[in-house]
């Protein structure tokens, strides 16, 4: 038997004792088993990488903002007197509802019952709906393109039933929560809050001193709707 094909022969046997292996190619084109497991590479090449201009990459951002109690934010717009939307440094949005205050409406009707002292007539109503576009207002030329400052209270939820991140605007060195409460364009509205009993006591300052919506004169007050008095 001729060398070459003595040591080809061996090799079969000892292939036919293994297990799955590798093969490999001799020097005079015969295919043998290496003895050894086969080995997958990976080339780098194939695997995607993503890039600042990668589609992945301007997405638009996640809702929720980082898992912190403040931030700095820019005011987008203004949806009423106590709502806004915001934009965060990192680009994220946001709705945004102001904790401890409600304005009279703007888009709804308005309950006079909320508020007190106002009659529950279609004459209070007409009166919270000008101060709800007064609130307005008011938020619009004072926050609207404005940077601040929006917090959260940790006696408070995060967010509202809307989905809205309940929130502190701090605006010039003061809460603009309290603004409104103070100048009348809002009512204390109840809810779990750290600064819940300032938050009243301000609103009763200014319905003593009828400030803003208080402000109702009572000439214009007829009787109420399905009263005793009604026509």
């Amino acid at each position: 038997m001729k060398p070459v094909a003595a040591v080809v022969c061996l090799l079969v046997v000892l292939a036919g004792c293994s297990g799955p292996t590798g093969t490999t190619q001799t020097p005079t084109g015969d295919v043998v088993s290496t003895g050894q497991p086969p080995v997958t590479t990976t080339d780098a090449d194939s695997i995607p990488t993503v890039s600042p201009t990668d589609s992945q990459s301007t997405a638009a951002p996640t809702r929720t903002p980082p898992s912190t109690r403040q931030w700095t934010v820019t005011v987008t717009e203004v949806v009423d007197g106590d709502t806004m939307d915001v934009r965060f440094e990192n680009g994220t949005t946001e709705e945004v509802r102001l904790l401890g205050v409600d304005t009279p409406e703007v888009h709804v009707e308005n309950d006079p019952a909320e508020f007190e002292g106002i009659p529950d007539t279609e004459a209070g109503a007409a009166w919270l709906a000008g101060w709800g576009e007064n609130a307005s207002e008011f938020a619009r030329t004072e926050l609207a393109g404005e940077t601040v400052t929006i917090s959260l209270d940790p006696a408070a939820d995060r967010r509202g039933s809307y989905g809205r991140l309940l929130v502190y605007i701090e605006h010039d060195g003061e809460l603009f929560n309290r603004r409104l409460l103070a100048r009348g364009y809002a009512r204390y509205y109840d809810a779990p809050l750290t600064r819940a009993d300032a938050f009243q006591r301000i609103e009763q300052r200014a319905r003593e001193r009828d400030v803003g919506l208080w402000d109702y004169p009572e000439e214009r007050v007829p009787a109420r709707l399905g009263g005793p008095h009604a026509a």
